[in-house]
């Protein structure tokens, strides 16, 4: 799994950045993560550093229309030295071009119920985190919040 900064952020901000297992994360996503407790929180994460190949690179800015190197371009750039790669991000535009490319994409909510189904953690605990994703200002909409908890209070996997 290829992992962004917005899911890295996200649940490092809550304590819970163990629910990402054996990642790999691009240099330039590392370096946009700047703010604690999510920067502490990757000491504690099991991931390879990658940089991406120059031709995926250059490929990559094409695609997105970018100038320079950051964590985006270094995502789909990633996606393209390995394909079939599973890619975690919350970022809009990045899912969308990941999908258009038929690449498989999930994100911080995709994370906790993959936690609960494989029983990592408690429906409870995967509720709490929910809410306070909630709390914290998490971008969901009140259907998609009441979808999941749905989804994890009735084991809908």
């Amino acid at each position: 799994m290829i992992v962004d900064s917005t899911v890295l952020i996200s649940l490092g901000n809550l304590g819970k950045i163990e629910l990402i297992k054996d990642c790999i994360i691009p240099e330039n996503v590392l370096k946009e993560i700047t703010n604690e407790p999510a920067k502490s929180a990757l000491l504690t994460l099991s991931f390879q550093k990658v940089a991406p190949s120059k031709k995926s690179s250059e490929k990559s800015l094409s695609l997105l229309g970018d100038k320079y190197e950051s964590g985006d371009p270094d995502i789909i750039a990633l996606l393209l030295d390995f394909p079939s790669s599973l890619i975690a991000s919350n970022d809009k535009r990045l899912r969308s071009i990941c999908r258009a490319l038929g690449e498989k994409v999930t994100g911080t909510l995709g994370i906790l119920i993959n936690s609960v189904k494989k029983y990592n953690i408690s429906k409870e605990e995967a509720l709490m985190i929910l809410d306070k994703l909630n709390k914290m200002g998490f971008r969901m909409s009140l259907e998609l919040y009441k979808t999941i908890r749905e989804i994890i209070e009735q084991n809908k996997f």
